[in-house]
């Protein structure tokens, strides 16, 4: 048996794993509860084609869902490729961990005061915390390569190359706080623009 698994740094990177995972699943659910179009009133049952004409009438709010959960589960998923190339945790990385936490939070907060967009702080805000939760999820990273919180068997290169790759999310959402001001159309069309150039752009190069 690995006594790792069992040493107590080990259990309590476990334990706000497990943590960090209901709080996302949380926000998953609330994003949906609260954009969904309403459908108590069975107003829907009238029209020609049922929930789907429901659902069409209703198709920015199933934008905001797909933006909104959508960028949830990109940081969700950013924590993991994270934590499963980690060992164990200390104060520092688990405070870190779950300031940017509360920054995915607050993204989410942000997004369900204003779901039109109707005024320009709210995108600029969104995109903010955002940003600040990536660089704070890549800081936690680096902090724990650094004292040693990460697997043994990781090579510098593929460190570093792990901390590259994951700089697209919060560099996406740094470009998206000034886009917020020229307008929501834009803003909304550069979290589909945007992520595909930065993960071109921060590709390794082969080396010749």
């Amino acid at each position: 048996m690995n006594d790792n698994a069992n040493a107590p740094d080990s259990i309590y990177l476990r334990r706000l794993s497990r943590f960090i995972d209901v709080v996302y699943a949380l926000i998953f659910f609330h994003m949906l509860t609260t954009y969904l179009p309403f459908v108590e009133d069975m107003k829907w049952s009238h029209k020609p084609m049922g929930l789907l004409s429901h659902l069409i009438d209703n198709k920015s709010e199933l934008l905001r869902i797909f933006i909104g959960a959508g960028l949830a589960l990109m940081y969700w998923n950013q924590n993991n490729i994270f934590f499963k190339n980690l060992v164990k945790t200390n104060g520092t990385h688990a405070a870190l961990s779950l300031i940017q936490l509360f920054l995915v939070c607050m993204f989410v907060y942000f997004a369900i005061a204003d779901p039109g967009l109707e005024s320009i702080s709210s995108p600029a805000l969104q995109a903010g915390s955002l940003a600040l939760a990536g660089f704070t999820s890549v800081g936690a990273w680096v902090y724990a390569s650094k004292q040693n919180l990460v697997r043994a068997d990781m090579k510098e290169e593929e460190i570093k190359a792990l901390t590259k790759s994951n700089l697209m999310e919060p560099l996406t959402a740094v470009v998206n706080v000034g886009l917020a001001f020229v307008g929501p159309l834009v803003w909304t069309l550069a979290w589909f623009v945007l992520p595909p150039v930065f993960i071109w752009l921060l590709k390794p190069k082969n080396k010749k």
